[in-house]
């Protein structure tokens, strides 16, 4: 159990990281260093967790961030985005029950509003791993339903502003919406929210970080492609039964592009739960020849691409299920990574609501159709 831990850390953490590719190796050419301190509240979204808040959040965070210069054209998409890596710590509102949340992810920030001098509105997306103090034990803590392992995945969503104040220093302010949790890989998982606010400093080392380049866009090459993704991951049943057990998927989907940007598309989705050999009647004792173990969907999706990755999000709805699902539709969010013009390796997260069914790790194939 312990080295599965491990390797959802180790992967969660170094996936988010792709994407800022070898310009960290520069990262003393348009980068800047960022140091928040805030304040907020853990969302009691289950009756769980309400009873047992006791304390508001605070929270803490660095960052190291490096400035787009406009030098790729898909800095100009974005309004020249910043990205980075960042080390976040918080409270969590019991720290005999929850403990603390120290979390290690990678981020990009986009801005909404560029304003001549330096300072922007932004918004900010991060994903990585994130290790909770103190998780669910049967024995030691089993008032903890909301986090059932150690290291966990993290998102961050936020707005932010920077105000420039001089060519090198700055005051940042933010709204933050931070999610933890494991995915189901072992309950119980109903996760922890925190909403909060923050406000810090930001020092740049290079003075000029607010001067872009503007280079030719080019043109759509290819509109329309068929991506083939298989995807694995475990899950678990509930924390009173033992085990994690297999969940996977095969998806076809038909993308077309409508900018440089941007895709829509609709795709088939073939799923095997293991965990629904619990209300099968079958006697078979292979599962992967079991129909109850299996669920067929189709989806609409938008993908929105950044360099080489993808941030897709999918809505779909069952049309197979003999296990009756949590819900009649589905979803999944989550980050492709473009290892070449045709593989690509990725990270979604499936869901019923905003239960987790389970993380999928997946491998694609592309084919371009004009």
């Amino acid at each position: 159990m312990v080295s599965k831990r491990i390797l959802v850390f180790i992967i969660a953490l170094i996936f988010p990281l792709f994407g800022l590719g070898q310009q960290i190796i520069n990262f003393s050419e348009n980068s800047y260093l960022e140091i928040n301190y805030g304040y907020g509240f853990l969302m009691p979204h289950h009756s769980s967790i309400s009873y047992l808040l006791e304390d508001h959040i605070k929270t803490f965070d660095i960052k190291f961030i490096k400035s787009t210069s406009g030098k790729k054209f898909w800095n100009q998409l974005y309004r020249y985005p910043d990205y980075g890596l960042a080390f976040y710590r918080s409270n969590l509102g019991n720290k005999e029950v929850f403990g603390y949340s120290n979390a290690l992810y990678g981020f990009t920030k986009i801005p909404l509003i560029r304003f001549p001098k330096g300072s922007t509105i932004n918004y900010q997306i991060g994903v990585g791993a994130a290790y909770i103090t103190n998780h669910f034990d049967i024995n030691s803590n089993y008032k903890n339903l909301a986090i059932g392992t150690a290291l966990n995945v993290y998102i961050d969503f936020s707005l932010n502003s920077y105000i420039a104040l001089t060519k090198k220093i700055g005051i940042t302010n933010n709204i933050r919406f931070t999610h933890v949790s494991n995915g189901n890989i072992q309950n119980p998982n109903y996760g922890l929210n925190v909403l909060s606010t923050s406000i810090g400093l930001a020092y740049q080392f290079n003075a000029d970080y607010h001067i872009k380049e503007i280079v030719e866009l080019p043109e759509i090459e290819s509109k329309n492609n068929f991506l083939i993704t298989l995807s694995g991951g475990a899950k678990s049943i509930n924390h009173y039964t033992n085990g994690t057990y297999l969940a996977s998927s095969l998806a076809l989907d038909f993308n077309r592009k409508y900018n440089l940007k941007g895709k829509w598309g609709i795709g088939i989705d073939v799923f095997f739960d293991a965990t629904n050999k619990q209300f099968s009647e079958s006697n078979d004792n292979n599962d992967f020849v079991n129909p109850d173990l299996y669920q067929i969907g189709t989806h609409v999706l938008h993908d929105a691409t950044m360099n080489k990755i993808t941030f897709t999000v999918q809505l779909g709805v069952y049309l197979y299920a003999p296990v009756e699902t949590e819900a009649f539709f589905y979803s999944r969010t989550g980050l492709r990574y473009a290892l070449s013009d045709k593989w690509n390796i990725s990270m979604t997260l499936k869901s019923h609501y905003a239960i987790a069914s389970f993380i999928e790790w997946g491998v694609g194939y592309s084919i371009l159709a004009n």
